[in-house]
């Protein structure tokens, strides 16, 4: 997507935002003016009960009337819908209609009037109508169309009788209120254009804010502030790194992190240089988390201002232990693939200059029961369907064999005879004979199945739970944000629940971790034949479980699911002879009713979770203090016991 497209996007947006914040205040403004009319309304017919008829004066109060209470209905409608944002145009164009009904009354009011009255009720009535137009100026300043909708009846039906309607010297009168209504009309304009700068520029900036802290903490590393000796901000990665809770971490020393105060001095000493030369600063460190364990980090830092180190060194760092032991892992695959290799493990092959292969050497392919006689005579893409590569790739790898260049890592997948499918990497050079004619390829092929496998094994540990293999943390925020960016679009409910087993810390220290680790891998188990396909079982560590729920068309589909959660959590749990006897509480929040993204909802899921917990446990509970309709917790077992091959009392 162009950058000029992304920023037309993004000032539509500001736009659609001011308009729904300017609506939103010209509802609630006129909340007041429904008071003042009616108020003013009263006071004039009172003024003029004895100098205009009765009739008259009625007919116009009931009019006035109806618009106060048309006014107050829009308002009552407009509060309870709470209108999208694509909507609040219409809404202002049904204020703009009200509004003009109302300019016109008060315009008809010097006819009604003031020929009854004399020139002193004329006088009132004017006053009254500047007044009215004074008080518009202020309440109807959000909305350039309900100004204008309510001053132009007014001021024109106003403005033709003080102007003609009487020869009795009121005109100049008529031409100072035309005056007074256009200075008006400037304030309006003034007052409106005030708004909507600042409108737009606390969107810009919230906007901008929002933006930055969604690229601050959906960075996948984890990123603090060192302020010169403690942490004075970090992103969830950092706290998750680390095992801190946010406001736990916020405050700690430098050293906090580090395997001892040596260490860290050490590395103060070392970084201080380029750090104060305005340079970026990368080391592999070990570093320690808040439970005592050492792990392997690549870290990176730079000063906000390298003239002024008290503002801070801003560090990156990303758990490379699992990439240390998989780079160990892969060494060692690659001694072994060098060992191979002088095993002729690999195979040498060469083509003619139609491509076709002529001969192979090595008994790699053979291993894996392909028939080289089979291939033989034939050029590489009439051995097999090719598979795994995109026809992009492929057009280019003919391009480079059309124009003899050199070609390297050229990967494919193929399904040989014994049915597995084996992934390949090609690398060849072409040949030339003494005349310098083209005359085929030769290079070698490498059977890198296991390696793929190892890859592909590395990215799922990455994004699932080691114990349940649930997913995890991660992978549940991108299916979170996946969801609500659906559900935005489709209006579809979105549920996140939060589950906590009760007193699941018992068996733990009864009968040890593994007992413990047995019961998780089979509430894990149960917890994912009781949802969809499209949902999400996700573990977040310990005894801690997180449901997602998407398109969900009410509420009650989540009070379902939480009934079947206690249900199936209450099956007793058999481990080594024992049977457990566990309770679950849960927490429940909802998209869009209870937060708009993952923390939020996160949030309030454990706030009622925890909620559950002081009601006793097995139950479950909603975000926000739902009714007790939809709280109806189910009674629990009591939890965390065990009996010896028989039933728990």
């Amino acid at each position: 997507m162009s950058e000029p497209y992304r920023l037309e996007n993004w000032q539509s947006g500001v736009g659609l935002a001011c308009r729904a914040e300017r609506v939103r205040l010209l509802f609630t403004l006129s909340r007041i003016s429904a008071a003042a009319t009616l108020a003013i309304t009263l006071l004039v017919v009172a003024w003029m009960w004895s100098a205009v008829a009765h009739g008259t004066l009625l007919v116009w109060l009931s009019l006035m009337l109806c618009n106060v209470g048309a006014l107050i209905w829009l308002q009552r409608r407009y509060f309870a819908r709470r209108p999208r944002i694509e909507d609040t145009l219409r809404w202002e164009r049904w204020f703009s209609v009200k509004t003009a009904f109302g300019g016109f009354l008060w315009g008809m009011a010097l006819w009604l009037f003031a020929p009854q009255g004399g020139e002193f009720a004329r006088l009132f009535v004017a006053l009254t109508l500047c007044t009215a137009c004074l008080g518009a100026t202020a309440v109807l300043a959000p909305s350039r169309a309900a100004y204008y909708a309510f001053m132009v009846p007014m001021v024109f039906s106003a403005a033709i009788f003080m102007l003609f309607g009487h020869p009795d010297g009121i005109a100049a009168a008529g031409w100072a209120v035309l005056i007074y209504i256009a200075v008006l009309a400037g304030v309006h304009d003034a007052l409106h254009r005030n708004l909507l700068a600042t409108f737009r520029g606390r969107y810009e900036s919230e906007a901008l804010a929002a933006e930055h802290k969604v690229i601050f903490d959906s960075a996948a590393e984890a990123i603090g502030l060192i302020r010169p000796n403690y942490l004075a901000k970090c992103n969830r990665q950092w706290c998750a790194l680390f095992g801190y809770g946010l406001d736990e971490a916020i405050g700690k020393p430098a050293w906090a992190w580090w395997p001892g105060y040596e260490d860290w001095s050490r590395f103060a000493c070392d970084c201080m240089a380029p750090i104060s030369a305005g340079k970026p600063y990368s080391a592999v460190v070990q570093l320690r988390r808040k439970n005592g364990e050492l792990f392997w980090a690549e870290i990176s830092g730079m000063a906000v201002d390298p003239d002024n180190l008290d503002l801070g060194v801003v560090w990156m760092g990303t758990d490379i232990s699992e990439r240390r032991r998989t780079e160990a892992e892969l060494k060692a695959s690659e001694q072994r693939f060098r060992d191979l290799v002088s095993l002729s493990t690999d195979w040498y092959w060469e083509q003619d200059a139609q491509l076709r292969f002529t001969r192979f050497s090595g008994p790699a392919l053979e291993r894996i029961g392909i028939d080289l006689s089979a291939i033989l005579g034939k050029p590489r893409w009439e051995v097999g369907q090719f598979d795994g590569i995109t026809p992009e790739q492929w057009q280019a790898h003919q391009e480079a064999l059309a124009a003899h260049l050199p070609f390297r890592d050229f990967t494919y997948k193929i399904r040989p005879p014994s049915g597995e499918k084996r992934w390949f990497s090609i690398s060849g050079n072409p040949a030339f004979d003494e005349n310098g004619d083209f005359a085929g390829y030769h290079g070698v092929g490498t059977d890198i199945t296991e390696r793929v496998y190892a890859a592909e094994q590395f990215r799922h540990l990455a994004h699932h739970d080691t114990l349940t293999d649930l997913p995890n943390r991660r992978l549940l925020g991108d299916r979170t944000e996946q969801a609500l960016a659906l559900a935005r679009r489709s209006g579809h409910l979105v549920a996140l629940l939060l589950l906590d087993l009760d007193d699941f810390k018992i068996i733990n220290d009864t009968d040890g971790h593994s007992a413990g680790d047995t019961v998780l891998v089979t509430i894990a188990q149960r917890l994912r034949g009781l949802v969809r396909e499209i949902d999400t079982v996700a573990r977040l560590g310990g005894d801690e479980f997180v449901i997602l729920l998407q398109e969900m068309g009410h509420p009650r589909d989540a009070t379902r699911v939480a009934e079947k959660i206690i249900e199936a959590v209450r099956g007793p749990v058999e481990v080594g002879g024992r049977q457990y006897l566990l309770g679950v509480s849960i927490g429940i929040a909802h998209f869009p009713e209870h937060a708009p993204n993952m923390e939020g909802l996160m949030q309030k899921a454990d706030i009622a979770m925890y909620r559950a917990k002081q009601a006793g446990g097995g139950a479950y509970r909603f975000a926000d203090g739902a009714s007790p309709a939809m709280e109806t917790s189910a009674t629990a077992h009591p939890s965390g016991q065990y009996a010896d091959n028989k039933p728990t009392h």
